[in-house]
């Protein structure tokens, strides 16, 4: 799977916020805390990624 679907991913973002929402609800913010970062770690892994791919191609027209 690509990390494109991955990020996408209705069913991932789903499971992500009820894991986060039944973390919120015991008290243990640590887990909640982390799988927001590495989430957004992979949109920034994501982002950066489309950026050098669109580069390259800026470079390959001029």
């Amino acid at each position: 799977m690509t990390l494109t679907k991955i990020v996408n991913s209705k069913l991932l973002a789903m499971l992500m916020g009820a894991w986060i929402t039944y973390c919120a609800g015991i008290g243990d913010y640590g887990g909640a805390v982390f799988l927001l970062f590495f989430y957004s770690l992979m949109l920034w892994d994501l982002h950066t990624k489309k950026e050098v791919a669109n580069y390259g191609r800026n470079l390959e027209r001029h």
